[in-house]
């Protein structure tokens, strides 16, 4: 049966690539990216001898567990599994780590739930082009998917190898950086790049706030991890659940009630045991990296001790756990300059030191070009509201600086003679929603040379919206 089921998966994704004219002998294209990672977790997963903690969630997982540090502190009070994290990116989809690991738990397992408070992570949101990327060295994963999620596969197939055959034309690789490289990760599937410190301008991303009172699970959802739970407890494995790490700064509340509220959810919902209190990963904002999940590398020292002690905790070991606090490291965001002259903008607090654009002054109404500082008076500028420039039929060019973390929807409504967005991040895109181009129909933007395949690939981004957008693009001499 298993063999029929390979034969006919081949055939539906080898035919439209016979009609695309794609050819699969191609060297890889996604092989140097963190995309090429999920492989090698998830071939541990297989691989792994005796007993395994297997750590289930989005990029929190591989930014903030430490498996093989793990292994050494469970090991050290009696303990002896090996430890298989088992997240990666958001864009996937938490469905998709639950379908591919379900088939590999076995007697005397451990799985932890570890996902991200969002309302992507806790649903059957399932990314059928990232994990195509996943699997383009590897396309057995394709096969313990769901039936959903093949069917999800199947229909972005063709545009997925349009795609891909484009990006080998075009000479222009992904050029992944930092910790989105697959080099980033050590052999035990443990991220080794260093996360030398915050490099958010404001130690937090303002595009993405953490709110756990509106946190809701989408019933489906709910459903497809009891069912994976009652297959773990079946085979003789344990479901226990935990939390990812939360920038205190992100959060629009982290009173206790609503931090319990959240709690009680979680307990009410899910048939498992929580292990872990959700206050214990509430972490200040020094801890963490370029999201507000992701952890540096002495935020992921913290956290991996942390875990270690929920888990020695709820395995009934009382023998002393507590571990040496890392220093908090310095910030390693790079706000850029003040700006000389920044009187052509109107401007709101955001935070103790962050601003952003609410609109123009009669000076920058009058320009055809504007250029948005990097910071004003020693504030960094993170942002831009949603009616900043609205209906401005002057404005013919825009510059915004890397410091700007999110661009809203309708933010150039009635831009009608806007035709030229500069963007000058080359470390991570500003996040953007489909209607980015509603009001400014002839708009392109315009992107460093260097920086062009981040946006075609969405490196450094929790999902790649701008991957819609690929055609609205043009490059820039670094």
């Amino acid at each position: 049966m298993k063999r029929r089921i390979c034969l006919i998966l081949a055939i539906v994704l080898l035919f439209p690539a016979l009609i695309v004219g794609c050819d699969l002998s191609q060297p890889a294209v996604y092989g140097d990216t963190y995309y090429a990672q999920l492989p090698h977790l998830w071939q541990k997963l297989q691989d792994a001898p005796g007993r395994k903690i297997v750590i289930v969630g989005g990029s929190n997982v591989a930014f903030g567990v430490n498996s093989a540090a793990l292994e050494a502190m469970l090991r050290q009070h009696g303990h002896d599994y090996t430890v298989c994290n088992f997240g990666l990116y958001a864009a996937v989809g938490t469905s998709a780590m639950l379908s591919l690991s379900e088939p590999f738990i076995r007697e005397g397992d451990i799985v932890v739930l570890a996902i991200e408070p969002t309302s992507e992570t806790f649903s059957t949101y399932f990314g059928a082009t990232a994990m195509l990327k996943c699997a383009e060295q590897h396309p057995q994963m394709l096969l313990h998917l769901n039936a959903q999620q093949r069917s999800n596969v199947v229909g972005n197939y063709i545009a997925y190898m349009q795609e891909r055959a484009a990006i080998r034309r075009s000479g222009v690789l992904p050029d992944p950086r930092g910790a989105y490289t697959r080099a980033a990760f050590d052999e035990n599937g443990d991220m080794v790049f260093d996360r030398a410190g915050n490099a958010m301008p404001l130690g937090y991303d303002t595009s993405a706030p953490i709110d756990l009172a509106a946190f809701a699970c989408e019933d489906a959802f709910v459903q497809q991890v009891n069912d994976y739970i009652a297959s773990a407890q079946a085979k003789g494995a344990q479901v226990v659940m935990s939390f990812s790490p939360m920038n205190r700064s992100a959060m629009a509340d982290a009173s206790q009630q609503t931090v319990y509220s959240f709690y009680q959810r979680l307990a009410e919902t899910f048939r498992c045991a929580i292990i872990s209190d959700p206050n214990d990963y509430i972490m200040d904002s020094g801890w963490f990296y370029d999201t507000n999940f992701h952890l540096n590398s002495a935020g992921a020292t913290i956290r991996t001790c942390q875990l270690g002690c929920d888990l020695l905790t709820w395995l009934g070991t009382s023998a002393q756990t507590a571990f040496d606090m890392p220093e908090m490291p310095a910030s390693i965001a790079d706000a850029g300059e003040d700006a000389a002259d920044s009187g052509d903008f109107l401007f709101q607090a955001v935070g103790e030191a962050g601003l952003e654009i609410c609109g123009l002054t009669a000076r920058g109404l009058e320009k055809e070009q504007l250029t948005v500082p990097a910071s004003i008076d020693g504030r960094t500028v993170v942002g831009v509201t949603a009616d900043a420039f609205a209906g401005n039929t002057r404005l013919q060019a825009l510059t915004l600086p890397a410091t700007i973390e999110r661009i809203p929807n309708g933010a150039f409504s009635g831009c009608t003679s806007l035709t030229r967005l500069t963007l000058l991040h080359r470390d991570k895109t500003p996040d953007v929603g489909a209607g980015l181009f509603d009001g400014a129909p002839d708009l392109m933007v315009c992107v460093p040379a260097d920086a062009y395949p981040m946006y075609r690939d969405g490196a450094g981004c929790a999902a790649n919206a701008w991957e819609a957008f690929t055609d609205r693009i043009v490059t820039i001499s670094p």
